[in-house]
């Protein structure tokens, strides 16, 4: 280590000083589980650097020089400061306050999430947050958040993840569009005939694929109006556009419930995908974050396990 950077080591200096304090370097080892060598070792350093003794020694007794008790007068009130800060910091990690940077999905965020915070609130109104919503995860994934959601797990060494749920995407279509147009048979081959509504954004990868336990299937439109947002995509749904085959179960049940949308092809569906909420490593260990990730997975899981008995028990559609 340069002498420079032996002399701006605030953890040596504060041996220097409980040393002083001490007149033992002894003492001062055992109290920190040093070897008295080591500790001996940083004091040489620290003359070395300084260009003069810091001690003077007499047999066991060692005393501290007038340039020691000049650097101690100094360098103190940083090395208390420094203690301080550090302090405060593991209370802030440790405190059930402070604010949470999360981000999520634009459509997901108004929609699910906003009520969420709100009810999370009242439970911890120290707790607050700065929300970041973008239809890119890639984006507030690359630090710009500390508590995020998504569709994963995307196996990033700097996130600690968190399975929550197994999505469920319905094939759905509105009652006008029914009518008009008549329901699709039970095959997607008969999608052929059909207008289609295909969700375009980058939120989760797509596929060209329909399932039905083992079963797949092409999807093949006669038609199709692509959005690049889910809730235009469930507008465009429930204004008779079309036919949407991923249309997640949380945007549309409410409008399942009201008879605005209806499922179709008797369970058929694109791939279902998996749900994670992740937070950096560092935000990991705030007691914060920690507990919102709790109070999240576990509300999550009975709102969603409520709509699927309901979708299920209503409409004969397995999930």
């Amino acid at each position: 280590m340069s002498q420079a950077k032996t002399l701006e080591n605030l953890q040596d200096w504060a041996l220097i000083i409980e040393i002083i304090e001490k007149k033992s370097i002894s003492a001062v080892a055992f109290s920190r589980g040093l070897e008295r060598s080591q500790l001996s070792r940083v004091v040489s350093g620290m003359e070395q650097a300084l260009g003069y003794k810091l001690f003077e020694r007499s047999g066991r007794v060692i005393i501290p020089t007038q340039a020691a008790l000049e650097a101690a007068r100094r360098i103190g009130p940083v090395v208390q400061a420094m203690h301080q800060a550090i302090a405060e910091l593991r209370v802030s990690g440790a405190a059930e306050e402070g604010s949470i940077r999360f981000g999520a999905m634009p459509g997901f965020m108004q929609e699910q999430i906003v009520p969420l915070l709100v009810e999370f609130q009242k439970i911890h109104p120290k707790i607050t947050f700065d929300v970041i919503a973008d239809d890119d995860p890639q984006h507030f994934m690359r630090g710009q958040s500390e508590l995020m959601l998504y569709y994963g797990p995307v196996h990033n060494p700097a996130l600690v993840e968190h399975f929550v749920t197994r999505s469920a995407f319905i094939a759905c279509a509105s009652p006008e569009y029914l009518r008009q147009s008549g329901h699709p048979a039970e095959s997607p081959a008969d999608l052929i005939h059909h207008a289609g509504i295909i969700y375009s954004g980058r939120v989760r990868p797509h596929s060209d694929m329909l399932v039905l336990g083992s079963s797949q299937a092409k999807i093949r439109f006669k038609s199709m109006l692509r959005f690049n947002n889910i809730l235009s995509t469930k507008q465009a749904a429930v204004s008779g556009a079309g036919i949407v085959l991923d249309m997640p179960l949380h945007h549309c049940y409410r409008e399942l419930i009201e008879g605005k949308l209806v499922p179709v092809l008797n369970g058929w569906h694109v791939p279902n995908l998996d749900n994670y909420i992740g937070s950096t490593i560092e935000a990991a260990r705030l007691r914060r974050v920690q507990i919102f990730t709790d109070w999240y997975i576990k509300r999550r899981r009975e709102i969603e396990g409520e709509q699927k008995r309901y979708v299920q028990e209503h409409f004969g559609v397995l999930i």
